[in-house]
Parts: structure tokens; sequence; C-alpha cells
């Protein structure tokens, strides 16, 4: 197994874990989801332009597989919207724990659609690793809104199959540079229009707000890459198990930013999905 494929999905993890907590951060400030949305894709398109020029047959790899372009691109915003909407209907650990049974959605498609041979064990510590991580969210359903379930359960699916879909690609030798290119291009586009029809970027802010929003703009740029990354060296099953590690960083960042507090059971649900994930690294490196 590839080690540096490993390191890849955990730091994905890391990065995608610290956009919740600081996102919902920069919302307390005053910032509007209209605002994040946009700077989420504006910001990783600036991070990728600079190796634009460098790709060769770059429309012609779009041309021939639009369709996977489109897919993961759509996939995308699903994951986006889903997110940063829930975070403002419900709870950050409600929503992370609704959002992360995307891993679960992997493994099912790798079982039941892809067909690939999977471990027991790697199966076995799939549910230990989620169940770890209930106790360690131990979501409060005091203030449950409809809408924030919904919402993370787009996001859910949206994550899902922009792993399944990475797979598909990256067995065309699609590499993750043209993937990252795509995504953000078109998403800038897509959100600016929809956003400047149906709603309203609201850049009247304080300068702290529009700072603190930068953050989980790059977190999301860099993430995104590392996961692109990881798919194509250690495939979807495994990169989705690693990617569990994004609660984990959502948990301690809401407890450092936003003062939430953690219990016995949660730190011992932490303790549960760290060991998992310790174990699962042993399992692939051995195979």
């Amino acid at each position: 197994m590839n080690i540096l494929g490993i390191i890849f999905a955990l730091l994905a993890g890391v990065f995608f874990g610290i956009i919740g907590p600081i996102t919902k951060t920069a919302y307390n400030l005053g910032a509007g989801i209209g605002l994040a949305i946009f700077l989420r894709y504006i910001v990783a398109l600036i991070i990728v332009s600079p190796l634009i020029p460098n790709q060769q047959n770059l429309l012609s790899i779009y041309k021939n597989n639009i369709r996977d372009f489109l897919l993961i691109t759509l996939a995308s915003i699903m994951l986006t919207t889903g997110l940063l909407i829930s975070v403002t209907y419900i709870n950050v650990s409600l929503t992370i724990i609704i959002f992360c049974t995307y891993p679960i959605l992997v493994l099912s498609i790798s079982i039941f659609i892809t067909k690939e041979k999977i471990k027991n064990v790697i199966k076995f510590l799939f549910f230990t690793t989620f169940i770890g991580l209930f106790l360690a969210l131990s979501p409060s359903t005091d203030d449950l809104k409809f809408e924030g379930i919904i919402f993370a359960l787009i996001a859910s699916l949206g994550a899902a199959i922009m792993i399944v879909t990475n797979q598909t690609m990256s067995k065309k030798n699609i590499s993750p540079i043209p993937i990252n290119i795509f995504i953000n291009f078109f998403n800038t586009i897509f959100f600016f229009i929809v956003l400047s029809l149906f709603y309203k970027i609201d850049t009247k802010i304080n300068l702290n707000a529009f700072l603190i929003l930068l953050i989980p703009s790059c977190s999301y740029a860099i993430a995104l890459f590392l996961q692109l990354l990881a798919i194509p060296r250690i495939g979807q099953t495994n990169t989705a198990l690693f990617l569990y590690l994004e609660p984990i960083t959502g948990i301690f960042g809401a407890v450092i930013l936003l003062n939430e507090s953690l219990t016995s059971m949660q730190l011992f649900g932490t303790a549960i999905v760290l060991i998992s994930l310790a174990s699962s690294t042993f399992v692939t490196r051995k195979t």
C-alpha cells in the first residue's frame, strides 16, 4: 500500500475538518453563506491557475471525459451547498455526524456496485470508526431541524459521488490537476451566476470576518487536491476510511473556536476513531 497515499488522505481529512468550525466562526462574525461559497471556489481557482499552462491536451481531456467531469463537479456543488447551509440550521456536531455517513456510502458502492474485494477487517474498521465517531460527537437533538438534516445528507451523497467518480477517472489516467481546474473554474462561474440571481454575495463584512473566511477557502483547495492525489494511490474505499479524521479535526476545532465542551463519552469515542484509523493504516500498509 502506498504510504504517501495514506498521508495524503489523512491530511485531506485534517484540512476538510477545519472548514466547518472556522466557517461557523465567520458566520458568527457576520459573514454570509453566499460569500463563503463564492470565496471557496475563487480562492481555489487562483491557487490552481498557475498550473494551467503546463497541462498538455487539457481541452481534449475535458472533451473526451466530459460526463465524468460534470458528474464530479455536480457532486462538489452538492457537498459545498449542503455543508455550508446545514450548519445554519443545526449545530456543527450534528452536521458532521450526518455528513460522515459518506464513507459508508462509498463502502457500499465498492461492495455492491464496483465489486471491489475488500477485507473483512477493513469493513469492520469502517463500522467501529463510525460508532466511535457517533460517540465522539454525541450530537444534541435539542435544535433538530429537518432542513439541516436534508442538507447534511445532500453533502454526504455529494462527497461519496466525488470519491467514486474520482477513482473512475484515475483508472482513465486523468491526473488530479485537470479535475481540480475543471471543478473550481466551473463552480466559480456557476455560483457567481446563481448567487447573483437568487441570493447575494455580501462583501460588507468586517475585515476579521473576511480574513477568517479565507482560511476555510484555502483549506478546501488544499484538501481537495490531497484527496484527488490519494484516491489513485490507495483507492476509493481506503481514502474514504482515512477521511474519517475529518470529523475528529472538526470536533477539536469546535472545542477551540466555538467553545463546545467534550464529555468523557466524547473523549472515549474520539479514542476509538483514532485507534481504528491507526489500525487501518497498519492493515492497508500490509496489503
